[in-house]
């Protein structure tokens, strides 16, 4: 299987663009994993606004692409740089399973610390703070975390099928989740030729 696990990084932060428009935010970094288990490679690396096009290129070729909150914030933010239409990738969001079975959102790091004993290295409002005073090094540091955990937890949830968090009241909550069973799709819109 062809695997992209992401997070983006965005230049504003929703009071700078009126509200919940994603699209609006502009994106000043994505993280990535690749996984390509046929010919037994993976890596991690951090885009920057001009390497996209290298990196839709990946999407395009995924078999799934992972991401927490990706659905509804993620892809949304990185569309004004893609022709097609992202969501009809093969688009699998740690989030919306989880939400899915408990009712309601949960953020990464409380699965993170739960599932996996680490916790996010920062909060988002950091991430543009890092941009707006050009500190690539962190701010990449900063994204490419948020993709290991991401890409922990989805390791995690295929392989034991559940992951959990702590509740409002500090209470363990087992999640089961089926990564299996997730839409297997391809882009609409090709933008490259290989």
């Amino acid at each position: 299987m062809k695997l992209v696990v992401f997070d983006v990084e965005t230049k504003k932060a929703f009071d700078d663009v009126g509200g919940f428009f994603p699209a609006k935010l502009g994106v000043s970094v994505a993280g990535v994993y690749f996984r390509d288990d046929e010919e037994t490679r993976e890596f991690y690396k951090a885009y920057r606004e001009e390497e996209f096009p290298e990196m839709f290129r990946l999407f395009e070729r995924a078999e799934r692409i992972v991401g927490f909150n990706s659905i509804n914030f993620d892809m949304p933010a990185l569309s004004p740089y893609y022709v097609g239409n992202l969501l009809d990738m093969p688009n699998l969001d740690i989030m919306v399973e989880i939400e899915k079975v408990v009712g309601h959102r949960v953020s990464l790091d409380a699965v993170a610390k739960e599932t996996l004993g680490e916790q996010k290295i920062g909060h988002g409002l950091d991430a543009i703070t890092y941009y707006n005073e050009g500190d690539w090094e962190s701010l990449e540091k900063y994204c490419l975390q948020d993709v290991k955990v991401t890409k922990e937890l989805y390791d995690v949830g295929v392989k034991q099928g559940k992951l959990s968090f702590k509740d409002k009241w500090n209470r363990v909550v087992l999640v089961n989740v089926d990564f299996g069973n997730i839409r297997e799709g391809e882009a609409k819109v090709q933008t490259t030729l290989f």
